[in-house]
Formats: C-alpha cells, sequence, structure tokens
C-alpha cells in the first residue's frame, strides 16, 4: 500500500504555501491576515465585527460571517459557527476587548508605533519596559562576563 502525500496538494513547485481552491477569493477580505491549506486567519478587528454582528444586530453565526464578506455556500457554515462560537467565548471570558501587552515589540521605538488608543498605549509601555529590563540584565551578565575573561 502506497501513502499519499497530502502535504504537496497545498504547495507550489517552489515549494511555497500555496491556499485550498475554495478560500482564494476570500484571502483580500480586509478581516483575513493569512492561511495555511484550507485554515483562514482572521485578523482581530474580525473578531469585535462579528461579536457586534451577531450581540448588536442579533444575527445569527451564518449571517453575520455572511455579512462581513465570507460566503458559507463556499466555505460552509461549520467556519461560521466554529468562528461565531470562538468569538463569544472570547467575549464571555472577557479578552474580546482587552488589549494584551504580548501583542507588542517592546523593541521598536514609541515614534515607529504611530496612533494608539490609551490602551494600546499603556499595552505598548508594559512591553517596552519588559524589553528594556531584559536588555539591561543582559548587559549586565555581558560585562560581568568580560570582567571575568580580562582578570
Amino acid at each position: 500500500m502506497k501513502l499519499v502525500d497530502h502535504s504537496k496538494k497545498y504547495k507550489y513547485e517552489d515549494g511555497s504555501d500555496r491556499p485550498d481552491e475554495k478560500i482564494i477569493p476570500f484571502l483580500d477580505n480586509e478581516f483575513v491576515t493569512g492561511f495555511k491549506e484550507d485554515r483562514i486567519f482572521y485578523s482581530k478587528d474580525f473578531d469585535i465585527a462579528l461579536y457586534k454582528k451577531i450581540h448588536d444586530e442579533g444575527m445569527t453565526y451564518v449571517q453575520a460571517y455572511n455579512a462581513l464578506g465570507f460566503d458559507t455556500n463556499i466555505l460552509g457554515e461549520d467556519r461560521a459557527y466554529s468562528a461565531g462560537k470562538r468569538v463569544m467565548q472570547k467575549a464571555r471570558d472577557n479578552k474580546l476587548f482587552t488589549v494584551d501587552e504580548t501583542n507588542y515589540d517592546g523593541s521598536v521605538s514609541r515614534e515607529q508605533m504611530g496612533n494608539l488608543t490609551p490602551e494600546e498605549e499603556r499595552a505598548y509601555l508594559v512591553a517596552r519596559n519588559h524589553y528594556l529590563e531584559e536588555m539591561l540584565l543582559a548587559q549586565k551578565k555581558i560585562r560581568s562576563e568580560l570582567e571575568e575573561y580580562f582578570t
């Protein structure tokens, strides 16, 4: 019995990733940040927009998913139900509207960050502080290592 390598199905000849045929029309949607094979990765804005459609406008998961530019006739209703359940769970866990400092790169200067809301700026500053503390520890370690080496 010969095993079939299905991973080649999602690769171009040059080895780069190729999306599944059915998701190609949706890759330029404003809420899509990437893909892997037949999976779609959504932006944070997608979660908030989907939640507002479901919670505020009273839409079903499928209606809200379709309203955001996706087609459940092509992608399947399972994606809409999964996305809707995930978003509603995030809202129940108070993780939907929070800003997480782990999403910010502390090595980037404040000027490069552009306009931030007060919550985003606080999260950035926490990440920046953590980065600078780690850099300070590294500098101390380098200094002590150099002192040991030269003595």
